[in-house]
């Protein structure tokens, strides 16, 4: 996937959030991919607790679906709370497979009244700020990441002017995010931006803008599947508007449009690879680090190598 070839639509603005369409052609069939969120829910999948907080065990009953994880997904349960580190794909029927995982919730290690500490019940949650997501995804410190769940906590606490740390865990990143208050705040920027996909039936993507800086873009081989992963997506950006509400914009910031979007497409993508991770049992994640984006493009096997989910964040 070009990025050079993908249309850009918008901006859709809410406050101080903006979207961006990125429209293209399919790669391949997404129909054929199962979201973790709706895997749980359809409990097709099982995540287990292995004890080791930087690795968990996933197991995809389904005999039809392959099951797709993607970086900074969080999981709901166990013994503390989880993210999971890589872009995965779990064929059918694959049995319990490893994969890397961080702690979000420095404080427990037993289980949490009405769950299961020996699996995960739910992945409603991504990681929703940019510095964290990369904490996890590039930096791979667990360490980095109790340190940016904290600072992501206090962001959203203080745009919302009141404490977001739950009694029951107060370090755990999911229950801050369960908030009441909070999801009532998410329903403003969701009742505006959520349908803006409805009368685009080419749209492989999108871009945010928050406070008028770039900050995100992800691009699939599947229109399908990134309808799958939108609800998802959209609630990690308006997420990250909410905890910047309090940040003003650069007086001499330009403002973002179209054409600033695919202008940083171009130049990112003459960023070449740094590094390459093999994630068994199906694709790989290739690493560029530019000066002032970092791509991380995953390739899945399964398609001769097309790729699956191309990411850029920005500097």
């Amino acid at each position: 996937m070009n990025l050079n070839r993908v249309a850009v639509a918008g901006p859709y603005t809410h406050e101080n959030l903006s979207l961006f369409l990125l429209l293209g052609a399919d790669a391949f069939d997404g129909n054929r991919f199962i979201p973790l969120d709706e895997a749980l829910e359809q409990k097709c999948v099982t995540v287990h607790e292995t004890g080791d907080v930087g690795q968990l065990e996933i197991e995809n009953l389904s005999e039809l679906f392959d099951l797709y994880i993607q970086a900074g997904d969080v999981v709901k349960g166990g013994r503390q709370d989880r993210t999971l580190g890589v872009d995965f794909v779990l064929p059918a029927k694959s049995g319990r497979v490893s994969i890397p995982s961080f702690c979000v919730e420095s404080g427990r290690w037993h289980r949490r009244a009405g769950e299961d500490v020996g699996s995960f019940s739910s992945s409603k949650a991504c990681l929703s700020s940019k510095k964290l997501r990369m904490a996890a995804k590039l930096s791979k410190n667990q360490s980095e990441v109790w340190e940016k769940v904290a600072e992501t906590q206090d962001d959203l606490s203080a745009s919302l002017d009141k404490p977001l740390y739950s009694e029951e865990s107060p370090t755990s990143y999911q229950l801050s995010v369960e908030d009441e208050d909070l999801q009532k705040r998410k329903e403003n920027y969701r009742a505006a931006l959520a349908k803006i996909i409805d009368e685009k039936p080419d749209v492989v993507g999108y871009a945010f803008v928050i406070n008028g800086e770039i900050n995100t873009a992800d691009t699939y081989g599947s229109g399908v599947l990134f309808r799958k992963l939108w609800n998802k997506l959209l609630d990690a950006a308006v997420l990250e508007a909410i905890a910047e509400l309090r940040r003003e914009t650069k007086a001499e910031a330009k403002p973002v449009t179209s054409e600033t979007i695919q202008e940083w497409f171009i130049e990112a993508e003459k960023t070449a690879v740094s590094n390459r991770q093999e994630v068994p049992p199906r694709v790989c994640v290739d690493t560029r680090r530019g000066e002032k984006t970092v791509i991380f493009d995953t390739l899945d096997h399964g398609f001769n190598d097309a790729v699956l989910h191309k990411n850029l964040v920005a500097n």
